[in-house]
């Protein structure tokens, strides 16, 4: 699900603030942006978000500012300046390039300074993680207040195809009647242009068998019931996402039944709406952690 989380403290000598920003995916994909004396914490990064949240591509922003008050003390690598120079030298005999050497140039890379400061910085790392974890938190909540509303809008969508299936139950009791009329009125037209005498016996077998293959009372009790057991399971943390695809693909799988036993346009219209619900309630499940 979509998300924003944030968290900022101020420690002794520092301001930081870790910012989490989460669209939909179907697997957990974690991107950060950190200072460079935390590049290396990436994978801790990574841990600490795959705790609370399954899926989900985020990206997450550290911040780290130095309070007014603290000094920052920046010393010159001399070789480093001298090696850099002798590089930028090199590339502008190579090319050709007739512009001067500036100290612009030069200061450009940040490898020429030196400063215990960054070595004080990881001494912090602790708490900054509580601070990420914060944050993750923070994104929980809001994970949270959309999944409720998603969660509303799904269960208002499986009341709608139950409430649609007590008409197809209507329509195909009418349906069967209509039918073994139908076969009816042909068989006794046949008879009577060919002047035999019916076998009943078969005849009432035959009835029996069309309105068995017609009948549609196992497809929505099984539906009724995929459905009973998706509410019981929609407010469960553990696979949830995935045992609800699971449950929809049944439930569409009783629904394409009901269709291929029946001849009947209104039933039809029927099923076609409960479908598109179906999608509908699929797209949102891939929101769903």
């Amino acid at each position: 699900m979509t998300g924003f989380g944030k968290a900022s403290k101020s420690l002794k000598k520092l301001k930081v603030s870790a910012e989490l920003r989460s669209i939909n995916s179907k697997y957990l994909e974690v991107s950060c942006r950190l200072p460079m004396v935390f590049s290396d914490k990436e994978s801790d990064i990574r841990e600490i978000i795959s705790q609370k949240v399954s899926r989900g591509k985020i990206s997450v922003q550290l911040s780290i500012e130095r309070n007014t008050a603290s000094e920052v003390t920046l010393q010159v690598k001399p070789e480093a300046v001298k090696e850099y120079h002798k590089l930028l030298t090199g590339i502008k005999k190579t090319t050709g390039i007739k512009e001067e050497i500036k100290l612009e140039h030069i200061l450009k890379f940040s490898e020429i300074f030196k400063g215990d400061n960054n070595d004080d910085l990881a001494e912090y790392w602790n708490d900054i993680k509580k601070i990420i974890f914060a944050a993750v938190n923070d994104l929980l909540v809001m994970k949270a207040k959309e999944g409720k509303v998603l969660e509303k809008d799904i269960l208002s969508r499986l009341s709608s195809i139950e409430k649609k299936l007590d008409i197809v139950v209507k329509l195909s009791v009418n349906n069967v009647a209509e039918t073994k009329k139908k076969m009816m009125d042909k068989v006794n037209n046949l008879i009577s242009e060919a002047n035999i005498q019916a076998d009943n016996n078969r005849l009432e077998y035959e009835l029996i068998m069309i309105s068995d293959r017609l009948d549609i009372t196992e497809e929505v009790i099984r539906a009724k019931s995929h459905i009973n057991y998706f509410r019981n399971n929609v407010k469960q943390k553990e696979l949830s996402g995935r045992r609800l695809n699971f449950l929809v693909q049944e439930i569409n799988r009783e629904i394409n039944t009901i269709a291929s036993k029946s001849n009947s346009s209104s039933i039809s219209q029927f099923v076609v709406e409960m479908k598109e619900e179906l999608e509908k309630i699929k797209e949102q499940l891939a929101n769903i952690e």
